[in-house]
């Protein structure tokens, strides 16, 4: 690396001083010469200097073409280019350059530098011209040795072209081997690597000789030796030209043929690339021919052969050869004249003449050749010739002659020669020439007029309509015969203008020289005094020949119809008042005559009457209208009665008539006598649909309850129109119910009795009675029940019925001498047996049970209607139970309940060999639970009391019982609930009396009243000694004097709280006033609404509850002195709040204020109207919303319009729906379900 790094430090010392030192005197002794090598080849540059004698040392390098020094080296290959640089040097003097295998990049001057001390640099230059000949020639958009097609005469424009040689080469054009010197332009392209690129164009229009000569393009340069191949391109030409005109003939040499010969035509073309198509054409249509080739002699033929006809005369045959598209046919053409006869013959003149009448006939024949000569025959008789004209056509010549005749000349000579000769000329025309001849024939027809025709069948003069007559129409003689035409119209005199209109159908048919025609006519009104006509017509009239007839027919009016008179006061018929019926016949012949029939209703024979006629005249139509009146006096049986009026004649077959229903208009009517009584179960449903007859319907329908107006509903009650219907009916829905029915006529009145039967219930007891011994004590027991029957109402005691007073079948009295056999309990039992009921929801099931006691055991048999229930179906499921040895049960169960099945009665018949019973139970829509009845204690403790009752139904869902009571004396109240008929409460107090009630709770969210009256039972003192025998013993000890003293005591306390009753009267009538003023406060106002709430535990009057029942009926007070008043106030919160009374005296009866004006009285004593009570909407399919207590509910329309601005006192409640109670609950004492 040193050395080198030396040696290039030389060097630049060495170039520095030639750049610097001036050129001396020092010369070369070889220097390097211009060389011109291939592409490829080596070349040697020689360099050197001549001897110094000073032994100067000589420094010596090269610069090559690129201008770059190659340095100061010895002999050997140099760095980079490849390896291809060399130095060469055999001396010190010499420093020659070699280059290997010279490539494009090399061309360029190369120089060799030399310096030695003392002489100064010295340099010399040489050239290096690289040579590349050609590697290949080529043609410019055409294939190398392929095909040139060129049409004749066309300039080829062809381009030859050798690339990338140097310098370049000379292009040569040569045909066949012949040089080209004109008309070819050459250039050349340079390239960057010194090469160039040689073009030679040559432009040369080729002729048909020059088909198949080699068209040759040869690239010459100058280092290609004279010995080597020359480069060359070859390309064929193909000249594309026309073959000669061609040449025809007819084979024999002649062109005139006759009909019938047989020609060939021939036709040659020679010459021609490609070689020609040759096909042959007659006016312009090419014949289907052969053609071929001889390639001996380039010659194409085609040869035709045919038939000569007429058509062929003067044709014109064209030969065509054509090679190419686009490029003109060359054609030739030979014309054939062909002899031959005229084919046929035109005939041109009249068909038919008139008698007397002279014609021209005009003979044509069709193209001939040679021409032919016209003859005639008339009648088969010649006739001398006319003169006859020629006329020269296309394809021959016509020949024309004229011939003029008179019928009556001509008619002279022809008379008996042939049948009908007269009626008709027959005349010929012979064309003939010496190839052949036709004919043709011409007839004309000699006209004469037919005698008038003669109408036949029409003999009668009238015809009755729908009957069909059958005319003759007989025209003789005249030719052509004539023609007949039927026609039916009016003549001018009855009408402005003429009218016919042509009778279809018409038959013709021909005798001898008659033509008769026969039509059938179907006669209708329309036809009356219309007139037939014949008419005959042939060539030789000018105007028709007819015959005419006058048609008379008979019909009946096509309708009858019944009207009310304009002339009449009013257009409907009114009972009881006078009413006309008009009957109009129009359009009948002769006139009609006019009766009427009245059908009354109910009667089998017609009454026939005849009014009055009241016009009679013709119409348009040639026919008669009669108008009938008859006057009558219309009741309500004539509505709907049919009055039929029938036009009727002698001359007619048939008779018209209508029937009118009698519209009469009358007062609403029943079909049944009023009043109506209806009596219908507690708690079942009911329709009651009354057919009421009115005309016009009843616009109006009004419903009274006891006198007071309502609209469609009040209490259980629904009315619509004439239907009455109740469902879940109350007691209080009993009543007097009127209806007024109204229309434009008048009005009725219908009342319907309502009775509603419900179980006996005891309205008032007497309380217990504490009596001296041998006292009279007076027990009276006062119940209530619907119907009423003898001995509902009697006292029992130990089991025993106890003989008793009974008043009004309501009221039993006991009349006791007390003594100590007669101390006890005594019972007052009230018996009306209970309906019993099922009841389900639309779409589910009902419950239906049946118990018997018998012995020996029983059977049942269940009815639906008629109809037996045969075992389990989807519809029914029967289950029988024996509960004990005499008690037997058997259980219903209706599926799918539908209104079907609310209608029909289910009958439950049980029997055993001994006889049978039954009992009817309807089924109908959920309802609230019937009241408990028969409240009683079974047993009773120093601490508990068991209590029993009878179950009333349940509303077709399982039922709870709600057991109330409380220490007499107290305000607590208590609660329990359970499923069972019986109930043991424990952790009483001993010798106390508690006050109880019972209701009941259905699942679906219904309860009843609880029972009346409250029931007092005591609990056994600590001793076990019943409280009741213990008052009896206390009361022997009592003396008159105690008695005294006690009462007047009594007295004075009485005063004392009745002082003190009217002062809290007063102010609690004031603190109510504020506390009660809920009807002042809107119900979405804010704040705490106050609610009063009003109850006794002895009297709690009021209806059951339900989902459809808004109106509770209370008592103002109580009857006796078990009372309780509770406060309560309904927080918007939705929560209920217990307010302890401030005072309570139960001797103390306070009246509240309240305003009867929305409420009615069960008694009646309060008047007002029931539109203004809120009473419920009739039964919808959804169900109601609650918002009120088991006891009472209210659905969501309860408020209405017109009660807005009143006070409902009617809020009381003891158990809210989930669970709110009035009063502790003390768990310890329940001993039974809590629900």
């Amino acid at each position: 690396p040193l050395g080198r790094m030396m040696r290039n430090s030389q060097s630049s010392s060495l170039l520095l001083l030639l750049l610097l030192l001036p050129l001396s005197f020092a010369s070369f002794h070889e220097t390097p010469v211009n060389q011109s090598v291939l592409i490829g080849e080596d070349v040697l540059f020689k360099c050197s200097a001549q001897k110094n004698p000073n032994n100067y040392e000589l420094y010596s390098q090269w610069r090559i073409n690129t201008g770059a020094l190659l340095g100061f080296h010895d002999s050997g290959k140099l760095a980079g280019h490849q390896g291809r640089y060399s130095y060469a040097k055999e001396t010190p003097e010499e420093l020659h350059l070699k280059i290997d295998r010279v490539s494009l990049e090399d061309d360029g001057q190369f120089e060799c530098q030399m310096l030695r001390p003392g002489d100064g640099p010295f340099r010399a230059a040489a050239h290096l011209n690289v040579i590349v000949p050609p590697s290949k020639v080529h043609f410019v958009n055409y294939q190398k040795g392929g095909v040139i097609e060129v049409n004749e005469d066309s300039p080829l424009n062809i381009t030859c072209t050798s690339p990338n040689a140097k310098p370049a080469p000379t292009l040569v054009w040569y045909i066949n081997g012949q040089r080209i010197e004109d008309d070819i332009e050459r250039f050349e392209s340079y390239h960057l690597n010194k090469t160039s690129t040689a073009y030679a164009s040559l432009v040369w229009k080729p002729r048909k000789e020059d088909d198949g000569k080699v068209l040759t393009c040869e690239a010459q340069h100058s280092s290609s030796p004279s010995s080597e191949v020359p480069l060359r391109a070859n390309i064929s030409l193909s000249v594309l030209y026309s073959s000669d005109r061609p040449e025809v003939s007819v084979l024999g040499g002649e062109t005139n043929v006759r009909a019938g010969d047989n020609v060939t035509l021939i036709c040659v073309a020679r010459g021609g690339n490609p070689p020609p198509s040759l096909t042959w054409k007659i006016r312009d249509k090419t014949i289907d021919s052969r053609y071929h080739l001889d390639t001996s002699n380039q010659e194409t033929r085609n040869v035709y052969s045919f038939i000569a006809e007429a058509t062929d005369h003067l044709a014109s045959y064209e030969c065509r050869s054509q090679n190419r598209e686009g490029v003109s046919a060359v054609t030739n053409n030979i014309n054939i004249k062909v002899a031959f006869a005229p084919s046929s013959v035109e005939l041109f003149g009249d068909h038919s003449i008139k008698e007397g009448e002279v014609t021209s006939i005009q003979c044509r024949s069709k193209p001939s050749n040679p021409p032919s000569r016209i003859s005639w025959l008339v009648n088969g008789h010649p006739v001398p010739s006319a003169v006859q004209s020629e006329h020269s056509q296309i394809n021959g010549i016509v020949s024309i002659s004229n011939l003029s005749l008179n019928s009556n000349e001509v008619r002279v000579h022809i008379v008996n020669e042939v049948i009908n000769s007269k009626h008709k000329i027959i005349v010929e025309c012979v064309a003939k020439n010496d190839e052949g001849s036709t004919s043709g024939q011409h007839v004309i027809k000699i006209l004469s007029p037919p005698m008038p025709p003669r109408i036949s069948g029409l003999e009668d003069a009238i015809h009755a309509e729908g009957e069909k007559i059958n005319l003759t129409c007989e025209a003789h003689g005249g030719n052509p015969l004539a023609d007949i035409t039927w026609y039916r119209g009016f003549d001018k005199r009855f009408k402005k203008k003429a009218k016919w209109h042509i009778i279809p159908g018409a038959r013709s048919s021909v005798s001898g020289d008659s033509v008769i025609s026969t039509v059938s006519i179907n006669l209708d009104r329309a036809m009356n005094n219309q007139r037939i006509k014949c008419e005959a017509m042939n060539t030789a009239l000018a105007e028709p020949l007819h015959d005419s007839k006058q048609l008379s027919v008979l019909y009946p009016p096509r309708r009858v119809s019944i009207r009310t008179p304009e002339s009449a006061q009013r257009q409907q018929l009114i009972a009881g008042k006078e009413s006309q019926l008009l009957c109009s016949a129009p359009g009948s012949n002769p006139p009609a005559e006019l009766h009427w029939e009245f059908q009354p209703n109910g009667e089998t024979l017609p009454l026939v009457l005849r009014g009055e006629t009241t016009m009679n005249e013709t119409t348009r139509e040639n026919g008669f209208t009669v108008e009938n009146v008859i006057s009558f006096i219309p009741t309500d049986k004539y509505d709907g009665t049919l009055v039929r009026c029938i036009a009727s004649h002698p001359l007619w077959s048939i008779t018209r008539n209508v029937t009118l229903p009698l519209n009469v208009y009358y007062s609403p009517r029943l079909l049944v006598e009023s009043p109506i009584t209806i009596v219908v179960a507690e708690g079942d449903s009911f329709r009651e649909n009354l057919t009421i007859l009115a005309n016009p319907p009843v616009s109006a329908w009004r419903w009274r309850k006891n006198g007071i107006p309502f609209d469609q509903t009040v209490g259980g009650i629904f009315t619509s129109r004439a239907m009455l219907s109740g469902r879940q009916i109350k007691e209080s829905d009993a009543g007097i119910y009127s209806l007024f029915a109204v229309n434009n006529v008048g009005s009725v009145n219908v009342t319907f009795h309502i009775t509603v039967e419900y179980a006996a219930k005891v309205l008032q007891i007497t309380s217990p009675v504490i009596a001296e011994e041998g006292q009279e004590v007076i027990l009276e027991c006062e119940v209530d029940g619907v119907p009423r029957k003898p001995n509902m109402v009697k006292w029992m005691r130990k089991g025993q019925e106890v003989a008793s007073e009974v008043r009004g079948e309501t009221k039993a009295t006991l009349r006791i001498s007390a003594n100590s056999e007669n101390t006890g309990k005594y019972t007052c039992i009230s018996h009306i047996p209970s309906l019993a009921r099922g009841a389900g929801p639309l779409g589910g099931k009902a419950k239906l049970r049946c118990r018997v006691h018998s012995v020996p055991d029983a059977e049942f048999a269940w009815y639906r209607g008629t109809e037996l229930i045969k075992g389990n179906t989807s519809k029914f499921s029967i289950a029988t139970h024996q509960l004990d040895y005499s008690t037997f049960e058997s259980t219903l169960w209706v599926h799918t309940l539908g209104p079907d099945d609310y209608s029909r009665d289910v009958k439950c018949t049980a029997f055993n060999r001994m006889g049978e019973d039954h009992i009817v139970i309807p089924v109908g829509p959920l309802s609230p639970p019937e009241t408990p009845l028969h409240l009683h204690s079974t047993n009773s403790t120093s601490e508990t009391i068991a209590l029993s009752w009878t179950p009333g139904f349940d509303g077709g869902a399982d039922q709870t019982f709600e057991v109330r009571y409380k220490r007499e004396g107290e305000d607590a109240m208590y609660a329990v609930n359970t499923t069972h008929s019986h109930v043991r409460l424990a952790g009483l107090i001993a010798a106390s009396s508690y006050i109880f009630q019972v209701r009941s709770h259905n699942s679906r969210g219904f309860s009843s009243d609880f029972t009346r009256p409250s029931m007092i039972f005591s609990t056994l003192t600590e001793d076990g000694v019943d409280m009741t025998a213990m008052h009896s013993k206390n009361s022997l000890l009592t003396t008159s004097g105690l008695t005294l003293g006690i009462a007047a005591i009594a007295f004075l306390v009485f005063i004392n709280v009745l002082i003190l009753c009217c002062y809290k009267k007063r102010q609690n009538r004031k603190k109510l006033q504020e506390k009660t003023e809920f009807i002042r406060t809107p119900i979405g106002a804010d704040g705490v609404r106050p609610v009063q709430m009003y109850g006794t535990m002895n009297v709690l009057d009021g209806r059951p509850s339900s989902g459809q029942t808004t109106i509770k009926e209370d008592h103002g007070g109580s009857d006796d002195d078990r009372s309780v008043r509770t406060m309560i106030e309904v927080n918007p919160n939705g929560y209920m709040q217990q307010i302890d009374p401030a005072f309570y005296e139960r001797n103390c009866l306070v009246d509240y204020e309240f305003d009867p004006r929305g409420y009615t009285s069960r008694d009646e004593t309060l008047r007002g109207t029931y539109s203004n009570v809120p009473y419920p909407e009739p039964p919808r399919e959804n169900a109601s919303i609650y918002t009120g207590s088991l006891n009472r509910r209210y659905s969501n329309n309860n408020n209405s319009q017109s009660n807005q601005g009143t006070p409902q006192h009617m809020l009381s409640t003891f158990i809210q729906p989930n669970g709110v109670r009035t009063g502790p609950i003390r768990y310890s004492q329940l001993d039974g379900d809590l629900v």
